[in-house]
């Protein structure tokens, strides 16, 4: 059984029922008082994706949405079974990422860091553009070698044509560079011995003997 009991009133302080550690108690207590505080304030479906993205972030379950009632018609659609949230915006870690998809260079996973900052991050984190701030933090996340000069690791990025620069030190992923992410990382390359035909052996023709 639980130490805190959840009020009624979702606004209303949580009391303790039960003191076997008091310290951890209060601390516990004065979270959640706080956490009721800051979600108050807010629309439901603000308060679901906040809840949401704090159990993601502490890897606990996850919630489910609710079924939202039509008042505008008398007709009732059929219920359906409520679709995790997760599940419709499925958030993959850095590195989880780079071993999927297996970047070869310091130029495709430049290329990684910026597709998972535009399409996967968490939405606290979701930005179009990197720097080199980025590639030092999410090359360490995702245990990847660190290049000797963030700097230049973008520059041949672009070079490469993955990223486009749109100035002050700041670079964004382009089509090519999507592409290669999505469409070409991690597809386990066909041996080249299976796209070539097989070499003839060149018979040496003998010489025609001389009559005698």
């Amino acid at each position: 059984m639980s130490d805190t009991e959840t009020p009624s009133n979702p606004s209303a302080p949580a009391t303790a029922t039960t003191s076997h550690n008091p310290g951890s108690e209060d601390a516990e207590l004065k979270a959640i008082n706080t956490m009721v505080a800051a979600l108050s304030p807010l629309k439901e479906e603000q308060r679901l994706r906040a809840i949401e993205y704090v159990l993601r972030r502490f890897n606990a379950v996850t919630l489910q949405a609710a079924p939202v009632a039509s008042t505008s018609s008398p007709y009732t659609a059929p219920q359906t079974a409520s679709i995790p949230l997760a599940a419709a915006s499925p958030i993959v870690d850095i590195r989880t990422l780079r071993e999927q998809k297996n970047p070869r260079s310091a130029n495709e996973m430049a290329t990684l860091v910026a597709y998972y900052l535009s399409e996967l991050a968490p939405l606290p984190d979701r930005k179009t553009e990197i720097s080199t701030s980025d590639i030092q933090r999410y090359f360490k996340v995702a245990g990847f070698r660190l290049p000797a000069d963030a700097r230049f690791t973008l520059v041949n990025a672009r070079n490469a044509g993955y990223l486009d620069s749109v100035g002050n030190g700041q670079y964004k992923l382009n089509p090519v560079g999507y592409n290669l992410v999505v469409h070409r990382m991690g597809k386990v390359d066909e041996p080249e011995q299976r796209h070539r035909k097989p070499a003839r052996k060149k018979v040496a023709k003998k010489a025609p003997r001389r009559k005698k």
